[in-house]
């Protein structure tokens, strides 16, 4: 999907009760992945880290995201038949609704998303998407 087809608005995190965090999609755009993790830890934030999981391609680098998240307690869940980013609105959907939000750098999340807003990281910032 092309961005021309969303509208993206400023958001903050401190908005939202709970996220839900693609793991893979926002730890790739970090110099340092474990700093998503550490500072989720420091700032109290309700979050649940979605990790990927469903290709035996991903174990790697999933064993390590999910070392991060018991060295730092906390909540996660590994996505072993579909996409992090799918999986996590289902989450959203399910367990918390409205007053809570995905987080990724994937629009396909978007699409999905009936009472859960998504939060898009680009260029260092968090934005509100939305269909157009």
């Amino acid at each position: 999907m092309k961005k021309g087809r969303f509208l993206l608005r400023p958001a903050s995190l401190a908005d939202f009760r709970r996220l839900y965090v693609d793991v893979f999609s926002i730890a790739a755009s970090l110099s340092y992945p474990e700093e998503l993790f550490r500072s989720a830890a420091e700032s109290g934030v309700d979050a649940v880290f979605v990790i990927d999981a469903w290709h035996e391609s991903h174990i790697p680098l999933a064993r390590r995201y999910l070392e991060y998240c018991r060295k730092y307690g906390l909540d996660y869940r590994l996505s072993e038949s579909k996409p992090a980013e799918i999986y996590a609105v289902e989450l959203c959907e399910a367990e918390c609704g409205f007053g809570c939000a995905v987080v990724t750098r994937d629009y396909d999340a978007v699409l999905r998303a009936i009472n859960c807003a998504v939060l898009l990281f680009q260029g260092g910032r968090f934005w509100l998407a939305s269909e157009a």
